[in-house]
């Protein structure tokens, strides 16, 4: 099949599941991905496998093994979160907020693909950080994208379960954690390909949606810096409930996403 007739074919082929501007959008991964392959036999056939990857609902960063995030391509599949655009807005609250500070030792909790860490540093030459993931395979992937932007010796990564970590003293400048914080109670209305592909220990919680938030507390108490910043993303329904768990004893500020959604939460001392 030429480039062509590649093209028609898969719009004939999604044309009753996605609407044009997914399907638009969709054809630019693929057609940047088989222009890479020379051979037109070897071309078909590679386009033959995406697409029935995407037919079956796969979401398009696994097909292909990457995704876009702030300004930076990381690589993800299924062991890691789908990158999402309102944490791209969490990364750029904090670096907005960060302007002209150097020397910050920052640790991300739940790091995932390292999204937000690696971006941070990308953005932020003397900045360091640490990574904590209860996954191995996670932190697999955020290594290899450490790699891909040569910032290796600018973060370190932990296998960490946070939830029954012991914490100690700790006095780090930033603390940013994305955390699961969806009841399984809410997967029958969830998009399938989210459910079917993504990884359900960064999604979901076992019991109490403010477990994770629980122990962030905890993780914030211990530390030391009078100047520590802690930033959040959360489900839009218990915003405020993440704000009167910090509001015991810290300043904590509700801050709405793109959509006007409560969204993220930002905790510094009093």
């Amino acid at each position: 099949m030429t480039l062509q007739e590649i093209k028609k074919d898969f719009k004939e082929s999604c044309e009753n599941l996605f609407n044009q501007t997914e399907i638009n959008q969709f054809w630019k991964w693929f057609e940047e991905n088989l222009v890479k392959i020379a051979d037109e036999n070897n071309r078909s056939n590679q386009y033959k496998v995406w697409i029935d990857d995407l037919l079956n609902g796969k979401p398009i960063q696994y097909i292909f093994g990457y995704a876009f995030f702030h300004r930076y391509q990381y690589f993800t599949d299924s062991q890691t979160l789908i990158p999402r655009p309102e944490t791209e807005e969490l990364c750029e609250l904090i670096l907005n907020s960060n302007k002209g500070t150097h020397q910050i030792k920052g640790i991300d909790i739940g790091t995932g693909s390292g999204c937000i860490p690696l971006t941070l540093l990308n953005e932020r030459k003397e900045w360091k950080f640490d990574a904590w993931d209860i996954s191995a395979g996670a932190l697999e992937v955020a290594k290899k994208n450490a790699e891909k932007y040569d910032l290796t010796q600018r973060i370190h990564f932990s296998q960490v379960n946070f939830l029954t970590n012991d914490f100690q003293e700790n006095d780090y400048d930033i603390i940013v954690s994305n955390p699961p914080y969806i009841s399984k109670s809410e997967l029958v209305n969830m998009d399938k390909r989210v459910v079917s592909f993504e990884p359900h220990l960064a999604l979901f919680v076992n019991h109490d949606v403010m477990e994770f938030y629980n122990a962030l507390y905890d993780f914030f108490e211990s530390n030391t810096n009078k100047n520590a910043q802690l930033w959040m993303e959360t489900h839009q329904d218990y915003c405020e409930d993440v704000i009167a768990i910090f509001s015991r004893k810290f300043e904590a500020k509700k801050i709405e996403d793109f959509s006007q959604n409560p969204r993220f939460v930002c905790v510094t001392k009093v």
